[in-house]
């Protein structure tokens, strides 16, 4: 379980669940702001292949999948099992791979 204070609201000790929206309000919105300037930096086009390290709420991945379309893949990393399934909920995209593991 994590056990990692993110900011006020966001704190998971071990065997709570992580509040997701609160993760959201505070880490996603800025997310948002400067994740398109990173894709266009890094030349993510159709057919890519990215790794989303800390994948957090899927602002990163949500934006990648969008670029990278049905041909490329996006795998998303975090240490919260709980975010993933989150994100995936969210996502419900075939070439979206969330892990699980420590970036």
């Amino acid at each position: 379980m994590m056990g990692v204070n993110f900011g006020s609201g966001l704190h998971a000790a071990p065997g709570r669940a992580v509040d997701t929206s609160a993760y959201e309000q505070y880490i996603g919105r800025w997310s948002r702001l400067f994740i398109p300037a990173l894709l266009t930096a890094a030349n993510v086009a159709s057919g890519d292949r990215v790794l989303d390290v800390a994948a957090g709420s899927g602002e990163a991945a949500a934006m990648a999948l969008s670029t990278v379309e049905r041909s490329g893949v996006v795998v998303g990393a975090d240490i919260s099992e709980v975010m993933l399934r989150a994100v995936r909920v969210r996502l419900q995209a075939v070439s979206f791979r969330p892990v699980v593991m420590d970036g």
